[in-house]
């Protein structure tokens, strides 16, 4: 799944750029900020629910370009992309985009804004590298370096699988080989391993994702316990006795028979990236009595699946 912020930071040098805000309700951020990326964006944070004001229903999305962009001709593109969005997702209505110029400076900041350090479950701490890590804490902390890569653990479905990994491994121990496929960032891949599981194969179809992932990977010190690839699941030398998948249901529908086939006996398997919505579609994909749903972890509109094959 997407993350919440991207960047290309690294490529910005010491100038000015333009800012294009726009407010819009949660379920909408993450297509708004797809839509800032293909009209050129250079950057971009979307906020992130804040669980302590669940009352809260709107968020910020920020896109940054190139000073020279023609502001009438983006602010035009992004309301009507709002005018149709608002057909699909109740509650659009019609924001209008604000825009400022921003330093490089400026810039930097409002991205390291977006990335505390995060506890998800009970054992894990999320930071990002600029970030120490606190001296009392007793969770395993996990290095994240945000980027152009998926998963900072910020998002709904992230969080869920780590919850999950971290479910399953308190019950049945780290598993004795294990699959992050569309790893991403890497993170679970890496948790994975920070739970003490040794042989993780770790795949992304995104040569860019699979870099950032490495480095992630040699960032925690567990570069040794995780194989990269950019190989299909049917190519992998299966079975795995955990597969972990965070994708879009669409996808874990078309691949519920690769996945079972993947997936070894009394294996399990955790499929996020899941609206609630169709939650019923991708169950119906993993059918009783091949598959049996043991969990589920239900996060915004968003839900992740613990099943165990048969």
């Amino acid at each position: 799944m997407s993350s919440t912020v991207s960047s290309q930071h690294s490529a910005l040098s010491t100038q000015r750029w333009l800012c294009l805000s726009v407010t819009v309700p949660y379920e909408a951020a993450e297509a708004v900020a797809n839509f800032l990326a293909e009209l050129g964006s250079l950057g971009i944070v979307e906020g992130v629910r804040d669980l302590l004001h669940p009352e809260a229903t709107t968020t910020e999305v920020q896109g940054f370009f190139a000073q020279d962009t023609t502001q009438t001709e983006l602010g035009d593109a992004v309301s009507r992309y709002l005018c149709d969005l608002g057909e699909l997702i109740p509650g659009v209505g019609s924001p209008t985009p604000h825009f400022t110029t921003v330093t490089d400076g400026v810039w930097q900041e409002r991205w390291k804004e977006h990335f505390p350090p995060l506890a998800v479950g009970e054992c894990f701490l999320l930071l990002p590298p600029w970030e120490p890590c606190p001296a009392e804490t007793n969770r395993l902390p996990i290095i994240i370096e945000p980027s152009m890569a998926f998963g900072t653990g910020h998002h709904a479905t992230t969080q869920g699988c780590l919850e999950a990994i971290e479910l399953l491994l308190r019950q049945y121990g780290p598993p004795s080989a294990a699959l992050d496929l569309g790893t991403g960032s890497g993170i679970l891949a890496i948790a994975l391993a920070k739970l003490g599981a040794t042989q993780i194969w770790a795949t992304d179809i995104d040569p860019i994702a699979l870099d950032e992932a490495r480095k992630n990977g040699a960032c925690n010190q567990v570069f040794t316990a995780i194989q990269f690839s950019d190989l299909l699941v049917d190519q992998l030398p299966s079975p795995f006795t955990l597969i972990v998948a965070n994708l879009f249901s669409n996808t874990l529908i078309a691949l519920a028979s690769l996945l079972g086939a993947a997936t070894a006996s009394r294996g399990h398997v955790i499929l996020s990236g899941i609206q609630l919505d169709q939650e019923s579609d991708v169950l119906a994909a993993y059918p009783s009595p091949a598959w049996t749903l043991i969990s589920r972890f239900p996060k915004d509109e968003w839900v992740t699946l613990v099943l165990q094959h048969g």
